[in-house]
């Protein structure tokens, strides 16, 4: 993975993760990244950055 590819990712997760948390609280974007033993996406590992991103729009967008 390119760093733009990681940099694209990193923007878009924590964008959703910013949505979630304004709209449903921080503990569950929280839980988001706790279910990959992540504690956001400095610890992500890199393979679940997509799941991650789908799981996070997806509460976004569950309104």
């Amino acid at each position: 993975m390119t760093s733009s590819e990681r940099k694209m990712w990193e923007i878009n997760i924590e964008n959703a993760a910013s949505a979630v948390a304004a709209e449903y609280g921080n503990a569950v974007a929280k839980s988001v990244f706790a279910r990959y033993s992540a504690h956001g996406f400095y610890d992500l590992a890199s393979y679940y950055y997509s799941e991650v991103f789908a799981y996070l729009e997806q509460i976004a967008n569950d309104n």
